[in-house]
């Protein structure tokens, strides 16, 4: 996660380092469309104004890196002090045989997007939800990080799609999606096209919405198959760390050409959390 990730009680931030590039809304657009349409011939892009926020500064690199995130503000000590962080190397030797279930009904959404100062993310319509083990969650927002941050028996991907969902009681699930390099997505071209022709090179600041006029059904850009998943308890990827969530990564992964992952990488640079103990911790699959 993120993310992925900033969330108090039912507050959700997600959030990676954005680096001010005119390519940038585009490029976090392509890595994210699935189904593409425009709200009317004549949609166009709503701007609100941006929001302040006064939390510590932190950052992937330097002085206010992940090192010393725990250091940065005591509200974030959790990520120096906490049992269950995440993200983790999933080591399928040592997993456990799950029964649990994992159903999704997501809907398609207006897109609206938002720089949180760490992120573009995009914000999704109340209304799409995954029931995990007979619990229902709802979407809140989705983002990308570069590389990915769950390790597979040691080995990395050149990315990670993080869904952020909560429950009606605060708790939170977040699925991971491994991206790998293969085939060029089928609908990354139509979305950057329609994102360019609709917003040009504008990139929001930070604080501030774009509402884009663009629709989407995330459903489409996961993979074919969704009931094969690794389960784990751990925590937010980014600060404050807090723990108490829940962990999903599917096990089948997306592909994007390697041009594609690289516009990504060019735009957006390193935003992973460094690989965190297991410290005991169960991992079941399904």
């Amino acid at each position: 996660m993120k993310g992925v990730a900033m969330c108090r009680k039912n507050q959700v931030h997600i959030s990676f380092r954005v680096q001010v590039h005119g390519a940038l809304l585009i490029c976090a657009l392509m890595m994210m469309v699935g189904q593409v349409s425009a709200e009317g011939a004549a949609a166009s892009a709503h701007v609100d104004p941006p929001t302040t926020s006064h939390q510590a500064h932190w950052d992937y690199m330097g002085i206010d890196g992940p090192d010393h995130w725990g250091m940065l503000e005591a509200g974030y000590m959790v990520c120096e002090k906490g049992r269950e962080q995440s993200p983790i190397d999933v080591k399928t030797s040592q997993d456990l045989e799950s029964q649990s279930s994992l159903v999704f009904h997501y809907q398609s959404s207006p897109v609206h997007i938002v720089n949180n100062g760490h992120t573009v993310q995009v914000n999704y319509k109340a209304g799409s939800v995954v029931q995990f083990n007979g619990q229902e969650y709802e979407l809140r927002q989705f983002h990308f990080h570069d590389p990915s941050e769950h390790h597979i028996d040691g080995k990395s991907f050149p990315g990670e799609m993080h869904l952020v969902h909560q429950s009606r009681s605060g708790h939170l699930l977040v699925i991971g999606v491994l991206i790998q390099i293969g085939e060029q997505h089928p609908l990354l071209d139509q979305a950057g096209k329609w994102v360019e022709q609709k917003l040009g090179h504008r990139i929001p600041i930070e604080g501030e919405d774009i509402r884009s006029g663009l629709v989407l059904n995330v459903k489409d850009l996961l993979p074919n198959d969704t009931n094969h998943f690794y389960s784990y308890h751990g925590s937010l990827t980014t600060p404050p760390c807090s723990e108490g969530v829940q962990w999903i990564i599917l096990k089948e992964h997306i592909e994007v050409s390697e041009q594609q992952i690289q516009r990504f990488v060019r735009t957006i640079g390193s935003n992973a959390r460094p690989i965190q103990l297991p410290s005991g911790r169960l991992i079941e699959a399904r």
